[in-house]
């Protein structure tokens, strides 16, 4: 993939358009969410987040978005967010395919942003995981509190992937190499940083390479 050019601005979506409007909300609607802030400004690129631990597409290797509670939310908010994906994806349309082309028609560069490690868990305690009723709970972290840091970072993030674990670099790799491949982006972003806390602490550097591994095999997809 080519390096990107210069943008005036880049602006980066949370992707929280889908919770915009009640359910269920058109291809159109969306759209118009998404760009209307961007027509007429000096913003040359769009990165929008693709999810954060569930897929919003249909996968062989990833869980579905609100799959986990078998589509029962926590609040009104979530349930419209997800519902309008789900109800998308039910109708034969895709929102990530549809964000590419009216951006593409608006002139913008238009990128996939894949956030690495999110944790909006609010600290819960990797033993407290198995009873948290969260839109992006997935099954892969309820069955598997070991693979998450606990104790060794802080303990608002605690319930955040410890990278140090080869399954766990393999789904999150998953995820990105299904970003990369399903879709014409114009590029596609490894956001590190929400949230940066990817490996116990008192080893951080030590294990540092397995983060360099994982941006390197994405770099060669």
């Amino acid at each position: 993939m080519p390096s990107p050019q210069d943008y005036r601005i880049i602006y980066n979506w949370d992707g929280a358009p889908h919770g915009y409007s009640e359910v269920p909300q058109s291809m159109e609607n969306l759209l118009q969410a998404v760009y209307a802030p961007l027509e007429d400004t000096q913003t040359d690129a769009l990165f929008w987040c693709i999810g954060e631990h569930a897929a919003r597409w249909e996968s062989e290797n990833l869980e579905l978005l609100g799959d986990e509670h078998g589509r029962v939310y926590e609040n009104a908010y979530n349930y419209n967010f997800t519902e309008n994906i789900r109800q998308m994806l039910e109708r034969g349309e895709d929102p990530q395919q549809a964000i590419i082309e009216r951006g593409h028609e608006l002139g913008l560069h238009v990128y996939g942003s894949v956030r690495m490690n999110d944790n909006h868990f609010g600290g819960t305690q990797p033993a407290d995981i198995g009873r948290l009723h969260h839109t992006e709970m997935t099954r892969l972290r309820r069955e598997h509190p070991e693979w998450m840091l606990g104790d060794q970072t802080s303990e608002w993030y605690a319930a955040s992937w410890n990278m140090s674990i080869p399954e766990v670099r393999e789904n999150r790799f998953t995820h990105v190499r299904e970003v990369c491949e399903r879709y014409g982006w114009d590029g596609v972003e490894l956001d590190w940083q929400r949230h940066a806390f990817h490996l116990p602490e008192d080893e951080a550097y030590r294990l540092r390479y397995v983060i360099t591994d994982v941006q390197r095999a994405a770099r060669q997809l």
